[in-house]
């Protein structure tokens, strides 16, 4: 099966109209121009779409999703990964969930969870660079980037620099994935990934995916073994050098008393990223308030500096502005005093 070529639709304009799919960002050109575009690089590839037949599921989506799995999902079907696509089970800003059902390669359960990043064209990459700071950039294959004019692109933030870019973003999560299963995180298995998707293990029944724990109330004594099992992921990603960046009740899976930690284009290392505490002292707060609701007593901002300083780890980082916007007075009162 032939891969669509984003690039076909994609013209030196590319900058003008990308903001549109995501209704965000001040367009530079007039706003009719910039729907005209768009709609000329999305119809475009969903006529290409509608021309590669050759990969056909159950799931009824739309014409503009359709040429999103194929493109997306193709390869792994073609590798006999998964034999069909079934539903989604979430929809996001930055990517969508797909129940498949699994080939015979996979040599797993009879699902896979296939996570379809937005096209390159839709995706929003605002304040990436919080997260970016220390972290390599990868190509395709999972190797770092070294060539200037790949770095020079992404640097710009060209076409060809987000395209570079959002392909990084992939291949992080899936090296986190693989990292953190193997040392033995509650986390998906990360069994392959394309050019514009992970696939991974499914957690869930035949009808229903799992949900998140923030749509759970939890039983009184389930709610300190979990969060003491959430501590304990926490735990695991610091010794693998690794911060989740956006974790919270939303970012875990809750299916038959267990968690699964999701979620990690994100992440970054504690050594390598000046906001690293800051953002994991987020991460801590955030579930902690979960866990709160559920009934426990949890004081978040002593509990992540008694983690972070027993893995060796010095408080007290610069901090980037971008993060500062996120941050409430209570947190900005305790960095104050933190750092007197």
């Amino acid at each position: 099966m032939p891969r669509m070529n984003l690039k076909l639709f994609v013209d030196e304009n590319y900058e003008e109209y990308t903001g549109r799919f995501t209704r965000q960002g001040k367009q530079p050109g007039p706003k009719k121009k910039a729907r005209q575009l768009t709609r000329r690089a999305v119809d475009g590839l969903a006529e290409q779409a509608d021309d590669a037949g050759s990969f056909d599921f159950s799931y009824q989506a739309s014409r503009h999703e359709r040429w999103w799995l194929i493109d997306s999902l193709g390869g792994f079907y073609e590798g006999q990964w998964l034999k069909d696509v079934l539903r989604l089970i979430k929809g996001g800003k930055e990517a969508s969930v797909y129940q498949c059902l699994a080939g015979v390669t996979s040599d797993q359960d009879r699902y896979l969870a296939a996570k379809v990043y937005r096209p390159r064209m839709l995706r929003n990459l605002k304040n990436d660079h919080m997260y970016r700071e220390g972290r390599i950039d990868l190509d395709a294959d999972g190797n770092e980037i070294f060539d200037h004019r790949m770095m020079a692109a992404m640097r710009k933030k060209s076409g060809y620099g987000m395209e570079l870019l959002h392909t990084s973003w992939i291949e992080h999560e899936y090296r986190a994935l693989n990292s953190l299963h193997a040392a033995g995180a509650d986390v998906p298995i990360a069994f392959a990934r394309g050019n514009n998707a992970v696939l991974m293990s499914y957690i869930g029944g035949h009808d229903t995916a799992a949900p998140i724990l923030n749509s759970i109330d939890l039983d009184r004594d389930e709610a300190p073994r979990l969060f003491e099992r959430v501590v304990r992921n926490i735990e695991i990603m610091l010794t693998q050098e690794r911060i989740h960046g956006d974790l919270s009740a939303y970012n875990i899976l809750y299916w038959e008393g267990k968690i699964t930690l999701i979620d990690f284009p994100q992440v970054i290392s504690p050594h390598e990223n000046r906001n690293a505490y800051r953002i994991f002292e987020r991460d801590v707060t955030r579930v902690s308030e979960y866990f709160t609701r559920q009934g426990l007593m949890i004081k978040p901002h002593k509990l992540a500096a008694e983690i972070w300083t027993s893995h060796g780890y010095r408080l007290g980082p610069d901090v980037h502005p971008s993060l500062l916007d996120e941050e409430s007075e209570a947190d900005r009162a305790y960095w104050k005093q933190m750092q007197e």
